[in-house]
């Protein structure tokens, strides 16, 4: 079975070949090695880099599962539409630019537009400014593919042909620009709550049972902990439910945020009809038994 591990040696050995191959050219007599080969080599490692950046970002457990398919196969079409233009250019003749150059051009761009959603979609903030930011990238991104692919299918936009590149150029700022500030807010702005204290101290020890020597662990909430028998690593998570606004929910008889105004959802409710049913059959098993008179 090919694993990401594969994939990911396999690009890195291109990668290498590549490495070595422009170093023999630089340090070899010129003429030794062909240039179409050189060219060969550094296109293939090129489209490997491209293809790690793409293994390690990857979605688990089948989420975008066809952009990733989509990804691969611009990348890999473009790729060998390139080669074979730089191989069998002479024999190829009038039909290159409409077989061989605008396919591999538009495949490419869809291939790379790919790549940069595969990016852009798992990232994720509760923050509002962050989701605004986000969509904005998705929709700039978008346009400059849709136009770019519009071009080279119809050679230009005749008459519109400076009004395009104004607006090709817009998107690939606000592509760029905001494709940045969705990672910085993803990775380094706090998320909503972050900031606030807890009701309690979130952590407490705890007692559980080890799942594979059965033995009894003392570990305490939200810390990494071991099993003293066979030292399996254990972490118990325990976090208090809030709003999506940061607002803490503890003891909340509204079934809305009383900060920002947003539905609470059922199950972070306060006293649930599911919480309410478990104390009523926890104080009717608890009531002394009578017999009727």
């Amino acid at each position: 079975m090919i694993t990401k591990k594969h994939i990911l040696w396999t690009f890195l050995s291109f990668v290498a070949l590549a490495m070595l191959t422009g170093i023999a050219a630089v340090v070899l007599p010129s003429g030794w090695i062909d240039e179409k080969i050189l060219i060969t080599i550094f296109i293939v490692g090129a489209y490997s880099l491209a293809g790690i950046v793409i293994v390690s970002v990857a979605p688990k457990h089948g989420k975008q599962r066809r952009t990733l398919q989509i990804c691969t196969t611009g990348l890999a079409l473009s790729m060998l539409l390139f080669i074979t233009l730089l191989w069998f250019e002479p024999w190829i003749g009038y039909q290159r630019d409409q077989y061989f150059w605008k396919p591999a051009l538009i495949a490419l761009t869809i291939g790379l537009a790919a790549a940069h959603r595969l990016m852009i979609v798992p990232l994720t903030n509760p923050l509002r400014a962050f989701r605004i930011v986000k969509r904005s990238t998705i929709l700039a991104a978008s346009t400059m593919v849709i136009l770019i692919t519009f071009g080279i299918l119809n050679d230009g936009y005749g008459s519109f042909d400076e009004m395009a590149a104004r607006l090709i150029a817009i998107a690939a700022i606000i592509t760029a620009g905001s494709t940045i500030a969705t990672g910085a807010i993803a990775i380094f702005a706090p998320k909503p709550g972050d900031d606030e204290q807890s009701s309690f101290d979130t952590t407490l020890p705890v007692t559980l049972t080890c799942p594979r020597c059965a033995a009894n662990i003392q570990a305490r909430s939200n810390k990494e902990s071991r099993c003293q028998n066979c030292k399996l690593k254990v972490r118990v998570q325990i976090e208090e439910p809030r709003c999506t606004c940061g607002y803490l929910l503890y003891k909340l008889q509204s079934n809305t945020c009383p900060e920002c105004g947003k539905p609470v959802p059922e199950s972070e409710q306060w006293g649930t009809k599911a919480l309410n049913e478990s104390n009523a059959a926890q104080s009717a098993s608890d009531a002394p038994f009578q017999t009727p008179s």
